[in-house]
């Protein structure tokens, strides 16, 4: 039995409801009615209601006034911004992504995988006036990015066939990866050369390369990657792009495992005693 299947012997119906009425919100739906709640969860109107006026009596979400459509409340922001001060791999990483950017001129992405998608944590956009989105604090596919592909090879094969089951796997280009075998191949070559590459596979004109940052956290795999449009990184450029993205992923996995000034302060003081 793997972890996910696991961890849903231990889930409350009603309270995975709820967190699937949060996940309904995004940047194309910010807004959503008691009927959309409905349909959208095959769930009774009256089920939706009582969801939503007791999440919106936590404020994780909030009523218009005018409309009665809700949206995501201050809670939200609030457990985010928490969280974004608290995770010790983006305030790490920081440093090390700000070199590459500098270093590339393209677009540089921290990410890890999240509800079956890699979620964008931190990004550096390119300086050029034509380049890729940074898109933090969005989702990307896993089976079509070089972050998702990534994030991917750190996961167990049954894991990943059991997403691609969940997920599905959706012809974006004509370059897309289809099929789980097809996908299970991909990430044995990402497990063989440490890095991971998307050759327009989720955007037409878009390149990116990506690598994996070891021991960087103990609940998700999380990975760097650089983006830019295919007139710019060409097939000799992908080669370098990866070696850096590499020694960038290498550099954040040591800042990870060096002690913070908190405890070399305690060691010191030990020491001393």
């Amino acid at each position: 039995m793997s972890q996910r299947q696991s961890s849903r012997n231990y889930e409350v119906a009603a309270v995975r409801k709820a967190m699937e009425i949060l996940c309904e919100f995004s940047g194309g739906t910010p807004m959503l009615a008691v009927s959309d709640i409905s349909r959208r969860l095959e769930i009774p109107k009256s089920t939706a209601h009582n969801l939503l006026r007791t999440l919106q009596t936590y404020d994780f979400i909030q009523q218009d006034a005018i409309d009665r459509r809700y949206r995501l409340g201050p809670r939200v922001f609030e457990l985010g911004l928490l969280f974004s001060q608290n995770t010790e791999l983006i305030a790490k990483a920081r440093t090390h992504l700000i070199r590459l950017a500098e270093a590339t001129k393209e677009t540089v992405k921290l990410g890890i995988v999240s509800s079956g998608g890699a979620l964008i944590l931190s990004a550096i956009e390119s300086p050029f006036a034509l380049h890729t989105r940074g898109d933090e604090g969005r989702r990307a596919p896993l089976h079509c990015t070089s972050i998702g592909k990534t994030l991917l090879a750190a996961l167990p094969d049954d894991e990943i066939r059991e997403i691609a089951a969940a997920r599905g796997l959706p012809r974006l280009t004509p370059h897309t990866i289809t099929t789980v075998d097809g996908l299970i191949a991909e990430i044995h070559r990402v497990r063989e050369q440490s890095s991971a590459m998307d050759m327009e596979e989720n955007e037409l004109g878009v390149r990116c390369v990506s690598a994996l940052i070891p021991g960087a956290s103990r609940s998700a795999p999380a990975a760097v990657s650089v983006s830019g449009p295919s007139s710019r990184i060409s097939d000799e450029r992908m080669l370098t792009l990866a070696a850096q993205v590499r020694e960038t992923a290498a550099a954040i996995a040591a800042a990870l495992a060096a002690p913070s000034n908190s405890r070399s302060w305690l060691r010191r003081a030990s020491a001393s005693d």
